[in-house]
């Protein structure tokens, strides 16, 4: 019996030990997972703060860019104000030149008719003689001074010659200063899709689904023509620089517009996103989303634009959208370091059942 009871204690001990062993291993896993996860915690926290400061940066340059364009736009019109006070001073100096010259002109004269009245006083003063009636007639007609008088001078100064709408016509001067100044911009015709037709001037293009497609050998293409989607690119090429345009879409139910790699594919691609090249808008079924890759992200709009802006930044490559009417940005892509040129790329969509016929067209803007 008393054997037995050793057992059992021993036993109990045993089992107590373990118990002990698996609780303190469960507080050790416990303690190292709590541990990963503070140091997860840290990293995290270590992230956000240099986002922040990343952030903070990144607004600080924005911050300097803008400022250095209006410190240019107060060049422009501290120029501007003073060529026009060099034009007021150099047409006032002109003008007083003319009234002064005059001035002296009609001082001489007066001089002259002076000297002439004191001429006669002096011979009044002598006594008659037969010498003074000798020469009283060649006196009178030596002392004949009459005053001419000059022909009147303009003196009236109207603002309106050099004020007049200063804020209009400064605004129209302006346009000589934008940068990117709004590009003057045409389709190439060798890449619109074979049901796309464009207005003489290159600047419209709508969809016509009963045009007759060609029969061509797909080995026979044209390697720049779209033969899937109908769109068509812009005939000017893009690599450096800052370049701004703008897109008539007013009574438009789908459209898509934006910027294209020089090497898209013509055909069907598996995503016409940015992953293949493509930065743009598009509208359909009455909301405007942005094209992004893996899944397109909607554009908060409280109105359908009528004309899309769009402002391609190669030095900082990005590209962005505005509502040109209002300027209100709309979205904007980072699109990295692209090795080959840039162009606009347009697709008027189909015409949606007739409701899609309006034209899509370059907008060209003028001051």
């Amino acid at each position: 019996m008393h054997t037995n009871h050793v057992k059992d204690t021993n036993n109990n001990f045993n089992n107590s030990l373990l118990c002990a062993q698996k609780f303190q291993e469960k507080l050790i896993q416990a303690i190292k997972k709590i541990k990963h996860e503070i140091d997860e915690c840290y990293e995290a926290e270590n992230e956000a703060f240099v986002d922040a400061l990343e952030v903070e940066n990144r607004f600080e340059v924005i911050e300097r860019e803008i400022r250095a364009e209006f410190q240019n736009l107060h060049r422009f019109l501290d120029e501007e104000e003073e060529t026009d006070l060099e034009r007021i001073r150099k047409e006032r100096d002109r003008r007083v030149k003319i009234l002064k010259e005059r001035e002296k002109k009609i001082g001489m004269q007066s001089r002259d008719l002076e000297k002439a009245i004191e001429t006669l006083n002096c011979k009044l003063r002598e006594d008659d003689s037969p010498k003074l009636l000798k020469e009283i007639k060649e006196l009178l007609k030596r002392c004949e001074v009459n005053f001419i008088r000059l022909p009147p001078i303009d003196s009236e100064i109207l603002s309106g010659h050099f004020v007049g709408p200063i804020q209009y016509r400064i605004w129209k001067h302006m346009k000589t200063s934008l940068y990117p100044n709004i590009s003057t911009l045409t389709f190439d015709p060798e890449t619109a899709h074979p049901l796309l037709t464009l207005s003489a001037e290159r600047t419209s293009v709508t969809f016509e689904e009963d045009k007759v497609l060609p029969n061509e050998n797909p080995d026979e293409r044209n390697p720049k023509r779209f033969h899937f989607y109908y769109c068509v690119m812009g005939s000017e090429a893009f690599t450096h620089g800052r370049h701004y345009w703008e897109v008539e879409v007013k009574g438009k139910t789908a459209w898509r517009v934006g910027v294209a790699r020089a090497d898209i594919p013509r055909g069907e691609m598996d995503s016409s996103s940015t992953i293949n090249g493509l930065w743009t808008l598009s509208l359909r079924n009455g909301s405007i989303t942005a094209c992004t890759h893996p899944k397109p992200t909607k554009v908060l709009s409280y109105t359908l634009p009528i004309r899309i802006g769009i402002f391609l930044n190669c030095d900082n490559e990005e590209v962005s959208f505005y509502n040109a009417v209002t300027m209100t940005p709309l979205f904007s892509f980072y699109i990295g370091t692209v090795l080959v040129p840039l162009y606009p790329f347009y697709n008027p969509c189909d015409t949606d059942e007739g409701k899609n016929c309006a034209p899509l067209s370059i907008f060209h803007p003028s001051l």
